[in-house]
């Protein structure tokens, strides 16, 4: 379907250009992907809704804390978030009221939203040296994470008995192509230099294994039914 080489250490950014790549062969698009955990990214998954291509991926429920802070200071785990009043209570019982949304962080799937203090509360407060010391005209504020409709929508399609049914047949289909290329083609490693050369090696490898398969499915199509 596409072959492709890159230098970068990363998966997930190679998700877009398969898709791509495809589109461009075929000219269509994919109805369907199916990628493992480390293509399943927010970024890919809002990239994919885009192009409305249903994206099936593992995604771990993973843990989004209201910001960061610096080393020794009172973590944002230490506040706690009253949902139905949509504030935040300080150690102290001080409250932390909505600011409306944060901008600055630059996280496609995500929302901050931006929760500060009172200066009159923070200053006087004992804690004020392990919970924001820098703060001179203002209190100590706290982001609070949202993910987006598009991967809230996804996690609960994944956690579907369909979705999942479907996704368990990714490692049978692709892990065995990958594991007759390393052991049948002894390709562990390329054997020449420079981008255009290894891109040229893994599109002989990579045909060389549609061959077999083709081969093979002649075969199975040829021999009679088992009685």
């Amino acid at each position: 379907m596409g072959v492709a080489v890159t230098q970068a250490a990363e998966d997930s950014a190679q998700l877009l250009p398969a898709v791509e790549r495809i589109e461009g062969r075929l000219k269509k698009k994919p109805r369907q992907m199916v990628a493992d955990g480390g293509y399943t990214t927010r970024d890919n998954i809002e990239k994919m809704a885009g192009r409305e291509v249903d994206f099936l991926g593992s995604m771990g429920r993973q843990e989004m804390p209201s910001g960061a802070t610096a080393p020794h200071r009172l973590a944002p785990s230490a506040f706690v978030y009253q949902a139905e009043t949509n504030r935040y209570v300080c150690p102290e019982s001080k409250l932390l009221r909505p600011q409306g949304r944060d901008n600055r962080p630059k996280r496609r799937g995500l929302t901050a939203f931006l929760y500060e203090a009172k200066f009159s509360d923070c200053q006087p407060c004992h804690r004020k040296l392990e919970c924001c010391p820098e703060n001179r005209r203002q209190g100590r504020g706290i982001l609070r994470l949202e993910e987006s409709g598009v991967v809230q929508a996804f996690r609960e399609k994944m956690a579907g008995e369909q979705a999942q049914a479907q996704y368990r047949r990714r490692g049978r289909v692709v892990e065995f192509c990958h594991a007759w290329i390393k052991s049948k083609f002894g390709l562990r490693q390329f054997h020449v230099r420079g981008l255009t050369k290894v891109h040229s090696e893994m599109l002989w490898a990579c045909l060389t294994y549609n061959l077999q398969q083709w081969i093979r499915l002649g075969k199975l199509r040829a021999a009679p039914a088992a009685s």
